[in-house]
């Protein structure tokens, strides 16, 4: 879609993070052994800004989102190491019942794929109405005027109709729509969105992102939105975190991002996006794969990929270091970006 800047302007950034992950470590266990696809891995999301966390398919962002909301199928995968501090509390360490209750209440989640997510047997009225009155003291009748209230802030058409309405019988933007009124009913401080608009045509993929970034503004709600299209990201990111082999390659503001990238990696995602020009007929690719979680090299995870790798990216393993300003560098070769 069309990088039509959406953003407020200021990511509204406080000193103190809303949401901290310090060296987060999640595992999976296959055949008896285990392997790490998120590895030590930090961010933080300040309140009222837009976080976007990119990188290839296979890198681990929505490991990492599931790793944050606790909503791991445990086994195969499970957090092995870090914290997740939300206003001073670390979600890994609290109890179910109150992590149950900061999900959708604090921190809510927009799924890939809505038609998966929403139960085929219940109607929209039904599930919305549910997350109200598991949170809320009120009743069924309020909680559906809750939930007609809010579908009609997200967009939806003939809300109160739609109520009654199986997942089945809408389209998939429109289930999207509701996605985002489950999301937003409880008014959340954080909003995690993975790929919310992936299945989606691009005229539609261009209605919801505007209609996230509408409530996101009008709430002034932190966001994560997982994505790796960076047309979206340039569109409405405040700050962007580079994924790659299950760890954090770097951080900066958007627009130092897109005019100065550092690291090699994110050096190859800009250089593969199409470019509308009569001497450039060719995408540039990045040549191989993201290596999978049992066959990680030794040193740097993007060495085998890299064209600027020197010996020791092969042996030894880069830390994530600052950079001059707002930025986070891994990398012990960054070059210049032409």
């Amino acid at each position: 879609m069309a990088a039509t800047d959406l953003r407020a302007g200021s990511s509204g950034r406080g000193r103190t993070p809303l949401l901290s992950v310090r060296g987060l470590r999640t595992a999976v266990t296959t055949r008896g052994e285990s392997f790490d696809v998120v590895r030590n891995l930090t961010l933080d999301i300040y309140p009222n800004e837009i976080l976007c966390l990119v990188g290839e398919s296979g890198c681990g962002k929505s490991i990492t989102a599931l790793s944050i909301m606790r909503l791991l199928p445990t086994p195969p995968v499970r957090t092995r190491a870090g914290q997740v501090l939300f206003k001073g509390q670390d979600l890994l360490e609290l109890r179910n019942s109150r992590m149950r209750a900061i999900r959708s209440e604090s921190i809510s989640m927009i799924f890939q794929d809505p038609l998966t997510s929403l139960d085929p047997v219940f109607t929209v009225g039904n599930v919305i109405c549910e997350v109200i009155r598991s949170h809320r003291d009120v009743s069924s009748s309020e909680a559906r005027r809750m939930a007609g209230e809010v579908l009609s802030k997200v967009g939806l058409p003939d809300p109160l109709k739609q109520l009654d309405s199986y997942p089945h019988q809408l389209s998939g933007g429109m289930r999207q729509r509701v996605m985002i009124a489950l999301a937003l009913v409880l008014d959340p401080d954080i909003l995690i969105a993975d790929e919310p608009t992936t299945a989606l045509d691009v005229t539609v993929q261009a209605q919801i992102l505007d209609q996230l970034m509408h409530e996101q503004r009008e709430r002034h709600m932190s966001m994560l939105l997982i994505t790796h299209d960076l047309a979206v990201v340039a569109a409405v990111a405040d700050r962007v975190a580079v994924m790659y082999a299950g760890e954090i390659v770097e951080q900066a503001p958007v627009d130092e991002l897109f005019e100065d990238p550092r690291h090699p990696y994110t050096q190859g995602l800009l250089r593969a996006l199409p470019q509308v020009s009569i001497k450039r007929q060719r995408l540039d690719p990045i040549p191989g794969l993201v290596p999978p979680p049992q066959l990680m090299p030794p040193g740097c995870r993007f060495a085998p990929r890299c064209p600027h790798a020197i010996d020791r990216c092969w042996t030894e393993h880069p830390e994530l270091s600052d950079e001059v300003g707002d930025r986070t560098l891994r990398c012990f070769n960054p070059q210049p970006f032409t």
